[in-house]
């Protein structure tokens, strides 16, 4: 998991904790000291409810901004996140019903209808969920089909490795040869026999120049290898 998706789950825990656990507890505890009347269909142990379905809420939406958009476990917990808040919702407003004792008079209210509406609008956040995952699917198959493609080039890759042996004429330009036992080593490298820059005379034995034709002691001709006899 790469730092921003801690980061973002670390923030989404946070922010979603006050909104559904701290801030919610906080509310109920002062109208219940202020309006002890007040009775609704979950109000004994509001409480504890708000403290289990707020803390799911806040399970699933970290774990959904700790995977990457495309992924099926994000959208899984995108869609889980959504349930719970709807959930979390209709037990907070007790149904929709309440009820509310003034001295002597007994006052209903009945606002399902209102509350189901928003039920309603709070389930369209899974359609953008689902819309998240289907616009970012192809990326992430792209990654998977790269890492696979790279999984199964390493072993491939290693296995060549291991069977090449590197050839000692490989590390050296040198002319290598095995002798017998006792001398083993690099043969001396070919020496080129001197270049002869003069010619002698068969006749008289005096040296003389490449170009002369003729010795210039005796007068006899040199021989010429190129010539046809």
């Amino acid at each position: 998991m790469s730092k921003s998706r801690i980061s973002d789950a670390t923030w989404t825990a946070f922010t979603e904790s006050i909104r559904f656990v701290v801030v919610p507890i906080m509310l109920v505890n002062l109208i219940s000291k202020n309006f002890p009347s007040l009775k609704t269909a979950f109000m004994p142990g509001l409480e504890t409810y708000i403290l289990v379905i707020g803390g799911l809420i806040v399970g699933a939406s970290t774990l959904e901004c700790a995977n990457k958009p495309g992924t099926y476990k994000r959208l899984l917990f995108g869609l889980f996140a959504v349930a719970f808040v709807i959930f979390w919702t209709f037990v907070l407003f007790g149904g929709g019903v309440a009820k509310y004792d003034y001295g002597p008079y007994n006052v209903s209210f009945d606002m399902s209808k209102i509350l189901y509406i928003v039920m309603a609008g709070l389930s369209l956040k899974g359609l953008l969920v689902i819309q998240t995952f289907s616009s970012n699917r192809h990326q992430v198959a792209k990654e998977q089909a790269l890492l696979a493609e790279q999984a199964v080039e390493r072993p491939a890759a290693r296995r060549r490795a291991a069977a090449w042996t590197p050839q000692f004429e490989a590390l050296t330009k040198a002319p290598f040869r095995v002798t017998g036992d006792d001398e083993v080593g690099y043969e001396p490298p070919a020496q080129r026999e001197p270049v002869q820059q003069w010619k002698e005379c068969p006749v008289c034995g005096v040296k003389a120049s490449l170009k002369e034709t003729t010795c210039k002691h005796c007068g006899a001709w040199f021989s010429d290898p190129y010539r046809r006899s």
